[in-house]
């Protein structure tokens, strides 16, 4: 049965499809590969993370997510839309493509939670802080950002990272899957919601992400992050040292002595660079250094732990914590 749809905006559609498309896969189960079209939405999930998106067209459909992407690529700025038995033709011009749909029944709907709370762009900014923290699933804590105390924290169990946003919301621990849709939505964020399973971001445009979190509790990161640190300005050729020791250093680690940075433990190999104010004694991932180069103005490189070092630091609304490795 054909249900003729009028002329469309494909610029307004393709770039909500978009919007969609950090959860779209390949292949996979339908609702991992597949769009929900219903009461002027465009709604996608991976039964963790969801998102809902605002559109024109009044179609019922659950078309390939991926193709309805690449023929809308395909369609000037105007283009037709007709809904046929199992699929959709998508047309404009010369061309015209058809795009297979799964039943309507099939569907798992998936709704927002109801927001409660207005939220802004510094969550987003803080989210984006911790996101080069890499997902890692030997634990909830590594595969998880933390939402708590006005701040966003995420941890590698090598090194912790805090970042301070002021909204208050409840703590929740969000798979690190949330930090790709969020930070590379250019919407300013509006509102958020939550139930006891879920949570949802809203847009001032009324789209929406929502995320699954996890049950289980992180430990206490006060533990960590409010040990009593003595600061002090960071060198000013402190990461010069990094870098140009790397191409040194055959472990991957940079080795502290007075006034002076190494590639080796010992000074008669490798390379050495000259940093006045560095302590005698730590030791560290040059890669975890780099890492964090972004938010480090304040340092203390001698915090005692277990039998080796931790270098703490402390930036523009942001603070955190690397092991150092044994001396």
């Amino acid at each position: 049965m054909k249900r003729p749809k009028p002329k469309t905006n494909n610029n307004r559609l393709l770039a909500s499809l978009k919007s969609l498309s950090p959860i779209f896969k390949d292949d996979g189960y339908p609702w991992e590969t597949n769009v929900l079209f219903q009461n002027n939405w465009a709604v996608a999930t991976n039964h963790v993370i969801s998102m809902g998106e605002p559109i024109q067209e009044d179609l019922l459909a659950y078309p390939k997510a991926k193709l309805m992407i690449a023929a809308l690529n395909k369609c000037n700025e105007t283009l037709s839309i007709t809904q046929l038995d199992g699929k959709l033709s998508v047309k404009s011009g010369k061309f015209r493509a058809l795009i297979p749909c799964m039943p309507i029944e099939d569907v798992m709907r998936v709704y927002p939670d109801n927001p409660i709370a207005n939220v802004n762009d510094k969550l987003k900014t803080s989210i984006e802080h911790v996101s080069a923290i890499t997902e890692n699933e030997d634990s909830v804590v590594t595969a998880s950002i933390l939402i708590h105390d006005g701040c966003i924290v995420a941890t590698d169990r090598k090194i912790i990272l805090q970042s301070y946003h002021g909204i208050s919301l409840p703590t929740l621990a969000l798979p690190k899957a949330i930090i790709k849709p969020l930070t590379g939505n250019v919407k300013p964020l509006s509102r958020f919601g939550f139930s006891n399973s879920s949570c949802t971001f809203y847009n001032e445009d009324g789209s929406w992400i929502k995320s699954q979190f996890f049950n289980e509790q992180w430990p206490n990161v006060s533990d960590i992050l409010d040990k009593k640190v003595n600061l002090w300005p960071l060198p000013d050729d402190f990461y010069d040292a990094v870098n140009s020791l790397e191409p040194f250093s055959e472990d991957g680690l940079v080795y502290f002595d007075t006034n002076c940075m190494r590639s080796h433990p010992s000074p008669d190999k490798g390379a050495s660079y000259e940093v006045y104010g560095l302590p005698p004694g730590p030791v560290m991932n040059i890669k975890q250094l780099k890492l964090v180069k972004p938010f480090v103005k304040q340092v203390d490189f001698l915090v005692p732990h277990h039998n080796s070092k931790m270098m703490y630091f402390y930036g523009e609304n942001v603070r955190g914590a690397i092991a150092g490795r044994a001396e």
